[in-house]
């Protein structure tokens, strides 16, 4: 029988991807323990006292536990999951140039998780040393199991027992509407930040450091489907041929403002279009205010956004819109989440989705690069609630057969005797 630490770092969605995973394990009858990671920290002696030697695995998210955080060392300064033996899983939901740093130190027991082809790839490639999982996208969750009669749960100890957490019960059910009953028409989950904010990025070093980066923006911009790290490539590799494997680990690295200039510009032109064609959207999260569109009734938001809040939204609106954060080979939870919660999710595409899913059958997709077609694909939708519901009736079924933290958590399990 393996024994599970679990992380809740204070990043609220990787908080609540793993207490989803927690109570899971619990109910598959494993040992869990849930870290919480704050400062000052005084669960050391508890964290030691539950680990067994080899019998011990932490699961985290985004290298939270292996940060090299003081609390998590000895006094002597070796980590605590090398000196007691502990393997450790590490699912990264960000691609992982982001981690350049993080990943010269790792655990002496290590396996990785990605949730998209290209960053397996990009891991395989860059890091043919490091153990390497199936790629495994994030899986969904229902409101109503999460947050409608008794969870979501309160952690009162630094190292606790999931199954002796004390739950927020509402004393209510929270009822399931169909598509007819929803209020908002068009729901999308997610914060936006004006990609003008990253310019400063591009021509700190000068005019030609600037033209080379707006040069790798033309080229995402002309082409959406292109993985990133394979036009950063591409043109580093032309304008810098002598670069070594790890010179181009570590300026990849310095390049993450063009991912998120071209993941937030994207987002905005999807949002913008549907706005622009007089189609109410309701975004969920920070920075919608800065989005400019032509009639501003069209676009209102929730500034503050958790995953409940995110979640309930998501219950109450017909249409649930996805952009992927430049997933090319992947899937988010974002897509899964919205059939879990009887809405239609319109997402645009990814290699991984059209191998899963057909146009129409459970989801509905859009092309980045024909958004003028999106307002027709969505009116399309909102004029027949009838064909609506009968897809989400379809996806949810699907979704909770396939698509949830108990299956994400089965799947996990295969990889606990083999690190």
């Amino acid at each position: 029988m393996k024994r599970l630490l679990l992380f809740q770092p204070s990043v609220e969605t990787l908080h609540f991807f793993s207490d989803r995973l927690a109570e899971e394990y619990v109910a598959l009858g494993y040992e869990v323990r849930l870290v919480r990671i704050h400062e000052p920290f005084f669960g050391t002696e508890k964290i030691i006292d539950f680990i067994q030697g080899h019998e011990t695995v932490m699961i985290t998210f985004n290298f939270h536990g292996i940060q090299r955080e003081a609390i998590f060392h000895t006094p002597e300064g070796e980590l605590l999951w090398d000196k007691y033996d502990v393997a450790c899983i590490n699912i990264i939901v960000d691609h992982p140039f982001y981690y350049y740093e993080e990943l010269k130190y790792l655990p002496n027991r290590y396996l990785q998780i990605c949730i998209d082809g290209d960053h397996t790839d990009y891991m395989r490639k860059f890091y043919p040393e490091i153990a390497l999982g199936e790629t495994m996208p994030l899986a969904g969750c229902d409101y109503r199991d999460s947050f409608g009669s008794g969870a979501p749960l309160s952690l009162r100890e630094d190292v606790t027992d999931p199954a002796h957490l004390i739950p927020n019960l509402t004393g209510e059910t929270v009822p399931f509407l169909s598509i007819r009953e929803r209020s908002t028409p068009v729901v999308f989950t997610g914060c936006y930040t004006q990609p003008d904010f990253f310019l400063p990025y591009m021509s700190r070093n000068g005019a030609e450091y600037d033209a080379f980066y707006h040069g790798i923006l033309d080229d995402l911009l002309a082409d959406p489907d292109q993985c990133i790290h394979t036009v950063y490539l591409r043109h580093l590799n032309r304008e810098l041929p002598e670069l070594t494997q790890e010179d181009l680990r570590n300026v990849m690295n310095k390049m993450i403002f063009l991912d998120l200039w071209i993941r937030f510009s994207f987002r905005g032109k999807v949002v913008q279009s549907l706005a622009d064609a007089d189609l109410p959207v309701h975004c969920i999260g920070a920075g919608w205010e800065t989005l400019s569109v032509k009639n501003k009734n069209r676009l209102t938001y929730t500034e503050y956004s958790d995953t409940e809040v995110c979640l309930k939204a998501i219950s109450e609106a017909k249409l649930s819109l996805n952009v992927m954060p430049w997933f090319k080979r992947g899937a988010h939870d974002r897509i899964y989440s919205s059939m879990l919660n009887g809405a239609v999710c319109v997402t645009d595409k990814s290699q991984y989705l059209t191998e899963h899913f057909t146009d129409g059958d459970l989801l509905r997709y859009y092309d980045l690069k024909n958004l003028s077609a999106l307002p027709d694909i969505v009116t399309g939708l909102l004029e027949h609630p009838d064909t609506m519901q009968e897809m989400a009736d379809r996806a949810r079924a699907y979704a909770k057969q396939h698509l949830t933290w108990k299956q994400y958590a089965q799947q996990l399990a295969t990889y606990f005797p083999i690190i």
